[in-house]
């Protein structure tokens, strides 16, 4: 022991009491980088591995949890530490990698893919082993050993032939080489080594070594060693809190009675689930019963008509015998009404006969007395003209309507013979001036509508020209883009390309004063189209035999050549222009500031004396001595855009529409002129027509009757027997005229009841032979229900016994009856469409492949429905009430104790631990550490265990359905927290992962039990302080783990560090080490170089780890306090 040591501490009897295991040997066989046979000696003490990155320090600590862990422990190795994800994915090292000796990845030549590069079993299989031979204190030993078989086709660790072997007693692993060709098959193993046992699995494999080796004794094995393997894996933590809920405590009792709760609610929510599931599938099938039974009436009604036979139109049918039968029956009734009827007008007809005979003789014998009485004679003189007087005044009444409508516009008023006479006269007068009048009236009228041409033809022109604008850029007249439209069209020349001078400039807002000056100078060449040189022939050669709208003019254009250069003279025309960038342009600006163009611009007349073209802004130009003044009559046709001109003609068109509205209005009052005439002449016309006033006087027709009335009345209130036999005479000539028309109605019925008679009988014989012809050929029968049915049917649409009117209500009834039938059909395939509607429904919702959505598989539906009705909806709901408050007393109750519980376990834990580490000093002041626990208050936590303690004690007895329901849903989303799957893993390892509702912190305490310190955060220490604070408080609870917190000294020794005291210096490390030897462990150290220094003195053996350029690995044993080169390589490029 150094002097260092011997200054910590030393645990007295360290060779004594129980028997400890400590690991002498690991043996390696074709592992990573070692190929072939390795054997790795430890020392009992401590030893350290070190070599440059790459060598395989992490492979041998590997080849450790490979032997001893579960395969769910991923591996320690430094390559790891760029990948997360499961334990052994393939993204880490894993066996197959290891077990081939993955070098690194490159592209196959041959195939062009990324693959391994591997030291062996790159084409062929292969095989491994690792064995740890352990050693105890009566130097007893004890191997545990993996052997392996990797088949040349294996892709992943499932592919892999492993086996589990514990020896009792030291092994040669080279020995086992013969074997590997049969997969390491058990009996011939075991029948080669009596002390070599193989387990079938890890559970079986684990328990044998945990036993012999004295791992979790009065403990948990498997703890200890997932202990182990969080200490080799050596992770950085930054608290004491994280360090020892995450490498001391284990998962706590609250997942499993989680778990248990969430077994148990599953089976209760599937038991809900099925129920609910029969309730929808009941609520979804439970219309079909009423479906069917509507879809079978409606069969059966349709059924029931087509047996009728309505639609056979020959032949003889079930319905065509009932219409024999109910016509024979109304037949003989209608008989049996005739003969009835005419022995009633026979009746009749004689007692008329013998009124007509006693009335003439009555008649006949006042007509003689009256032949006597000279009065009488002039009555019926008077009574003969009344009766025509009343014929002229009825046709004098219709005459004058008809002549007072066709002159009512004359508006005449005729009170007598004088008044008509001024009328015919003036009819007369009106049609000898008709014509003249008419003429002047035409005349007029055509006086208006040549006034209206000369704004009707502006307006044509001004819409022309507004449509032409409106489809393009410019101001140019619409005549010549309609001809440069049809070049373009013709020759196939854009149209841009056949630009107007007058496109190519515009008179900016500045210079309008001067528009008219331009227009009137550049009036020719603004109107000159553009065409390119170099196409100008092509040009000719197309337009030359067609036949333009109108004549243009054109000019050719050389593109390449630029515009001349000069300087903007704002006096002249060409100055006061604005120019359209085009190819065009340059042209454009020569041509204008040519001098027989670029007119000079003048303020007034006196201006024009001079040299030179020169104009004034109202448009008068003077060359010299020759000028010229005046209006062209053409719209400006100048500039970029037509906005302004679209403007002009928009006002223009509203003045000209004033203008032709006023002509409209003109026009209409000369045409009502001349129509009031013609219905004038026609009026006059009716006028003439009538020959004499009194065939259009009622009124003087009526005063004749009147006093012809009056002179009758007055001679027979002068002659008393006269007017008595007149009297009499008038009666017996009604009673005659009454009794001769009962004389000839009853002649006339007796002849249309004799002529009924004949029809009756012909029909009722053809009648009775149809049906007695049907029944003796019985082919068709009509039974009661049918005929029942018919005149139950007939009866809605006729009256059952008119004979009249069967042939009508037949038809209606056969209409009726198909009606019937096609709407029984309808709503049978309407039911079928609910009903297959419903299977669909229930298909999609619950699929089952032995049925379909067809209306043949409704007894099975029917079936399934009085399935569920039949095991009682109701009853399962009860019981799963029943279930569901049972739920909450068995299960929650447990997982709400469970809490309690957990806190109560990791507390008892504590004092274990503490009693340890109060046997330990701790720092440079040999004080002692001590672990301390608080737990957390959180409201959100102190809320889910309110709500978990709530519905432990859920009682749903005597709740309503609702109720139930809602207390289910509530219970739903508090188990969703707790779920796996449910809402995220944090918030199940939130609530139930009670490490996480305490925190714990390092006190250290000095000899007066004072405290010194207190640790909580680690990332805020040194390096070398933290190893020391986890070397105490991880292998205090390791020793605690393994079952020795009661011993002086742990019985399984072996303790692993991957990369451990990284960032310790040499004070801490060697205090560090010293912790974890002083617990009585053997160290088994992985370190870089950078640490070799720091930790050699520390170690008993020294093991350095070499690699060759070819990747082959090897371990040499080197002397404590031997310096090292800083990289070391070996010559053994692997097996020979």
């Amino acid at each position: 022991m150094t002097v260092h040591q011997d200054s910590m501490f030393y645990i007295p009897g360290a060779a004594a009491g129980i028997t400890q295991w400590k690991v002498e040997t690991l043996q390696l066989v074709n592992w990573g980088g070692f190929t072939g046979h390795t054997s790795v000696p430890f020392s009992p003490t401590s030893t350290l591995l070190s070599g440059a990155s790459g060598t395989g320090k992490s492979t041998l600590l590997d080849a450790y949890i490979a032997v001893m862990m579960d395969s769910s422990v991923p591996f320690n190795g430094a390559s790891n530490d760029a990948t997360v994800g499961r334990a052994r994915s393939p993204d880490q090292r894993s066996l197959l990698s290891y077990l081939r000796g993955k070098k690194d990845i490159g592209r196959d030549r041959a195939t062009g893919e990324l693959a391994d590069q591997v030291l062996r079993g790159q084409n062929s299989a292969t095989w491994g082993a690792i064995a740890l031979t352990f050693i105890d204190d009566r130097q007893r030993r004890y191997t545990v050993a993996r052997l392996y078989y990797v088949p040349r086709s294996a892709a992943r660790d499932s592919d892999l032939v492993r086996k589990m072997c514990t020896i009792d007693g030291a092994i040669d692993l080279r020995a086992l080489e013969r074997f590997a060709a049969d997969k390491f098959d058990r009996r011939s193993v075991t029948a080669a080594f009596p002390n070599l046992s193989m387990h079938d699995t890890y559970s079986a494999f684990s328990q044998a070594f945990f036993t012999r080796l004295g791992i979790g004794v009065g403990g948990d094995g498997a703890r200890a060693l997932r202990l182990l393997a969080r200490i080799q894996a050596g992770h950085q933590v930054s608290s004491v809190n994280d360090l020892y809920t995450a490498m001391v405590l284990e998962s706590p009792g609250t997942y499993a009675a989680a778990d248990a709760a969430l077994k148990h609610f599953g089976d209760l929510e599937d038991a809900h689930r099925a129920m609910a599931t029969e309730e929808a599938k009941a609520s979804v099938l439970q219309p079909i019963q009423e479906l069917n039974d509507i879809r079978e009436a409606e069969l059966a009604k349709a059924r029931l008509v087509d047996g009728f036979g309505i639609h056979i139109m020959s032949g003889d049918s079930p319905f065509g015998l009932w219409k024999l039968t109910c016509e024979e029956k109304l037949l003989e009734t209608a008989e049996t009404t005739n003969r009835i009827l005419h022995g009633e007008a026979q009746t009749d007809k004689a007692t008329a006969e013998n009124s007509r005979i006693e009335l003439t003789g009555r008649k006949t014998n006042l007509e003689a007395d009256l032949s006597g009485n000279e009065a009488n004679a002039t009555i019926t003189g008077l009574d003969r003209a009344i009766e025509q007087l009343g014929q002229d005044l009825e046709a004098a009444r219709s005459r004058r309507k008809t002549f007072d409508t066709n002159t009512q516009r004359l508006h005449l008023a005729l009170s007598g013979e004088s008044d008509f006479a001024d009328a015919q006269a003036a009819a007369t007068a009106f049609l000898d001036g008709y014509e003249d009048a008419a003429k002047v009236a035409r005349e007029e009228r055509d006086a208006i509508r040549d006034e209206a041409r000369e704004p009707l033809g502006l307006k044509r022109e001004l819409l022309e020209e507004q449509r032409s604008l409106s489809g393009r850029a410019g101001r140019m007249d619409p005549k010549l883009h309609a001809i440069r439209m049809q070049i373009a069209e013709e020759t196939g020349i854009d149209a841009e390309m056949l630009p107007f001078v007058g496109e190519l400039i515009d008179v900016p807002a500045d210079q309008q004063g001067w528009r008219k000056a331009i227009e009137t100078t550049l009036f020719g060449l603004a109107r000159v189209m553009l065409v390119d040189a170099d196409r100008l022939d092509h040009v000719s050669k197309i337009i030359d035999p067609l036949r333009l709208r109108g004549r243009i003019s054109f000019e050719g254009v050389d593109l390449a050549a630029a515009a001349r250069p000069r300087t903007r003279q704002p006096d002249r025309i060409s100055g006061k222009l604005e120019y359209k960038d085009s190819p065009f342009t340059a042209w454009v600006q020569n041509r204008l500031a040519a001098d027989n163009t670029d007119a000079l611009c003048v303020d007034g007349p006196e201006g024009l004396r001079g040299p030179g073209l020169r104009v004034t802004a109202s448009g008068q130009t003077r060359s010299g001595t020759s000028g010229a003044h005046g209006e062209r009559g053409a719209p400006n046709v100048i500039g970029f855009t037509n906005t302004e001109r679209l403007a002009e003609i928009a006002e223009d068109l509203g003045e000209i529409e004033k203008i032709l509205a006023c002509h409209d209005r003109k026009l209409s009052d000369a045409d009502r002129r001349i129509d009031a005439l013609a219905e004038d002449r026609v009026a006059h016309g009716h006028v003439l027509a009538v020959a004499r006033f009194r065939d259009i006087d009622p009124d003087g027709i009526e005063n004749d009757i009147r006093a012809k009335q009056q002179l009758r009345d007055h001679i027979l209130e002068g002659d008393d027997t006269l007017r008595k036999l007149r009297a009499d005479l008038e009666g017996v000539e009604r009673e005659l005229g009454v009794a001769n028309r009962a004389y000839y109605s009853a002649d006339a019925r007796m002849t249309e009841l004799d002529e009924a008679w004949n029809e009756l009988v012909e029909r009722k014989d053809a009648v009775t032979g149809a049906i007695d012809r049907i029944n003796a050929q019985q082919a068709v029968a009509l039974t009661d229900e049918q005929t029942a049915y018919l005149n139950t049917e007939f009866a809605e649409v006729a009256t059952a016994d008119d004979l009249d009117g069967f042939a009508t209500g037949v038809k209606r009834l056969e209409k009726r009856l198909a009606a019937s039938a096609e709407d029984a059909r309808a709503k049978a395939r309407q039911a079928t469409q609910g009903l297959e509607t419903v299977f669909r429904h229930y298909q999609h919702n619950w699929n089952d492949p032995n049925l379909s959505d067809s209306i043949d598989d409704y007894p099975s539906y029917r079936k399934i429905l009085d399935g569920i009705l039949t095991t009682g909806l109701h009853k399962r709901r009860e019981e799963w009430t029943r279930r569901l408050t049972d739920w909450s007393g068995q299960d929650l109750v447990p997982l709400a104790g469970a809490f309690g519980n957990a806190i109560d376990e990791i507390i008892d834990r504590l004092t274990p631990i503490n009693t340890i580490l109060a046997g330990l000093p701790f720092g440079a002041r040999r004080e002692r550490l001590k672990i301390e626990l608080r737990v957390l208050n959180r409201d959100d936590i102190t809320k889910f265990k309110r709500e978990l303690n709530a519905l432990a004690r859920l009682n749903v007895d005597g709740m309503t359905d609702s109720h139930v329901q809602a207390a289910f849903a509530r219970l739903q989303e508090f188990m969703k927290q707790i779920r796996p799957e449910g809402r995220g893993k944090n918030s199940r390892d939130y609530f139930l992962d009670v490490r996480k509702h305490i925190n714990v912190t390092a006190v250290a305490y000095d000899a007066e039990g004072r405290e010194r310190a207190t640790f909580d955060r680690i990332g805020g220490k040194s390096g070398g302080e933290a190893q020391e604070l986890v070397a105490f408080i991880v292998g205090a609870a390791l020793r605690f783990q393994l079952g020795d917190d009661e011993n002086v000294r742990p019985r399984y020794a072996p303790v692993f560090l991957d990369e451990g005291f990284v960032k310790a210096d040499s004070e801490f490390t060697g205090r560090s080490v010293d912790a974890w030897k002083g617990l009585g462990f053997q160290l088994i150290i992985g370190a870089p170089f950078d640490k070799f220094t720091s930790l050699e003195p520390h170690a008993d053996r020294v093991l350095l780890m070499v690699k060759s350029p070819k990747g082959y690995s090897s371990v040499n044993a080197i002397e404590p306090g031997r310096q090292i080169p800083a990289q070391q390589t070996s010559d053994d490029e692997g097996p020979t």
